[in-house]
């Protein structure tokens, strides 16, 4: 088992306050608007399928391809914007919880 360090302390403390302080500002940021507009007008939602157990990370690419982790099957899957096809983008991704794109 290895030991903690000070300097780990002080990274793990840095970050943490470093993302309540981005989730504080978010959270003003939105406090001022009516409502948060995530589904355009008219717009339908779809279930594209009920075989996963937890999904997590969902990321987008430029083209507008979705990509989430099926994190307890260990794979990541895609769903086309061309298509709407579902399929294994990725598998055996040391269960990966999250994704995003650089």
């Amino acid at each position: 088992m290895g030991t903690i360090t000070s300097s780990s302390n002080i990274d793990f403390v840095y970050k943490s306050i470093s993302s309540l302080g981005f989730l504080m500002l978010w959270s003003l940021t939105l406090s001022g608007q009516d409502e948060l507009k995530l589904i355009a007008p008219g717009a339908t939602l779809t279930k594209v399928s009920s075989e996963y157990k937890f999904t997590e990370g969902p990321a987008v690419d430029r083209a507008g391809n979705v990509y989430f982790t099926d994190q307890p099957n260990d794979r990541i899957i895609k769903w086309s914007v061309a298509d709407g096809s579902v399929s294994t983008y990725m598998e055996k991704t040391g269960r990966s919880n999250g994704l995003y794109f650089d």
